[in-house]
C-alpha cells in the first residue's frame, strides 16, 4: 500500500521500506521480508526486494540511514511503537517522537503496527494516541476483536486514503475474500462498545505503575537478568539464560499462569485489560511459583 501510495503520487522510485531489529510484521511475504528478528526470515531468501534494518532503539542511527539512502527513494518506515514478538522491547524516550518527526520533515511514510499495542494494551486506545504519533499508515489486528473472531484492519490518514479514492487513480486490487466480513464486524463492533463502556484503556492506564511495580518483583530471582515493563500491561520477563525461557514457559503454566517464550529468550506478560489489583500479585505469585519450581 505504501508503495503503491507513492506511486500514485508520481514518485515510483520511493519503494524502499524501512524496519526496526526486533520488530515483528507477521509471516506473509511482506511482513517476513521485514522480519527483524533472524529466525522468521532464514531460509526464504529475498522475499521482497529493497528492504533495510535499523537499530530497534537508535533515533541518530535510524536517520543517518534514511539520509545514505534517500528521502526519494523510501516509502515507508514500518515501527511497533513497544516491540511485542521480538522481546517486549519499550524504545528509548524520544526516540518514537524523534523518528516519527523525522519522517514527517522527509515526506516518508510512518506506518505503525499497532497489531500487540493497539485497543487498551498501553494504557490509551493506541501507542500512536499514548505518544502523539499521528501515523500515516495503522495496521491492528488482536485486540479490534479481543480474539473472539480473526480480522485485521489497515486505518489510514485522509492524505493517504484520499490519493485511493482519485478518479485517476483507477481500482485498488488488493482485496481479500474475507474482507469485511459481516460475523467479524460484528464482534469487533460490539468488543469496541464493551470496552468503551467499561472504560478499559484507563483501567490499564490507573493499574499501570502497579502492574510494572509487582513485575519487577521477579528480578530478585537468580533465573531474571531483568523485567521489562512499564507501558500498560505489557511486560517481558528476561531469562538470565536465554536457552531456557522454553522450559520456564513449561513450568509456569504448570503453576498456573499461561505465557509464552519470545526472541531472546523472555517470557511476554500480557494479561487481560480486565485484570484486577488482587489479580496482577495473584499472577506475579504464580510466576515466581514456576521460576523458582
Amino acid at each position: 500500500m505504501s508503495r503503491r501510495y507513492w506511486t500514485l503520487q508520481g514518485k515510483p522510485s520511493k519503494k524502499v521500506i524501512v524496519f526496526r531489529e526486533n520488530g515483528y510484521h507477521g509471516m506473509h511475504a511482506g511482513g517476513t521480508s521485514i522480519a527483524g528478528i533472524p529466525p522468521n526470515n532464514d531460509g526464504y531468501s529475498e522475499l521482497v526486494e529493497d528492504v533495510v534494518r535499523v537499530p530497534w532503539d537508535d533515533a541518530d542511527e535510524m536517520i543517518a540511514t534514511i539520509d545514505r539512502i534517500g528521502e526519494e527513494n523510501i516509502a515507508a518506515f514500518f515501527c511497533e511503537p513497544i516491540q511485542g514478538a521480538g522481546g517486549v522491547r519499550i524504545p528509548p524516550d524520544l526516540y518514537l517522537q524523534t523518528v516519527r518527526k523525522a519522517c514527517a520533515e522527509r515526506n516518508i511514510l510512518f506506518v505503525a503496527d499497532e497489531v500487540i499495542n493497539g485497543f487498551g494494551r498501553c494504557g490509551d486506545w493506541f501507542a500512536s494516541t499514548r505518544y502523539g504519533l499521528q501515523p500515516d499508515l495503522m495496521t491492528v489486528a488482536k485486540g479490534l476483536t479481543s480474539g473472539y473472531s480473526p480480522m485485521g484492519a489497515v486505518i489510514a490518514a485522509p492524505s493517504v486514503w484520499e490519493t485511493f479514492y482519485a478518479p485517476s487513480a483507477g481500482v485498488w486490487r488488493h482485496g481479500y475474500t474475507y474482507g469485511g466480513h459481516a460475523t467479524a464486524a460484528a464482534a469487533g463492533i460490539a468488543n469496541i462498545n464493551i470496552m468503551m463502556r467499561e472504560q478499559l484503556p484507563a483501567h490499564v492506564a490507573r493499574l499501570e505503575d502497579k502492574f510494572a511495580s509487582a513485575l519487577r518483583t521477579l528480578e530478585d530471582l537468580d533465573v531474571v537478568s531483568e523485567v521489562r515493563t512499564g507501558v500498560g500491561f505489557l511486560g517481558g520477563i528476561q531469562m538470565a539464560d536465554p536457552n531456557t525461557a522454553p522450559a520456564m514457559y513449561a513450568k509456569c503454566r504448570d503453576a498456573g499462569v499461561i505465557s509464552r517464550a519470545i526472541w531472546g529468550g523472555a517470557l511476554q506478560v500480557a494479561p487481560p485489560l480486565t485484570t484486577t489489583e488482587a489479580e496482577i500479585d495473584e499472577m506475579v505469585a504464580l510466576f515466581r511459583a514456576g521460576l523458582t519450581s
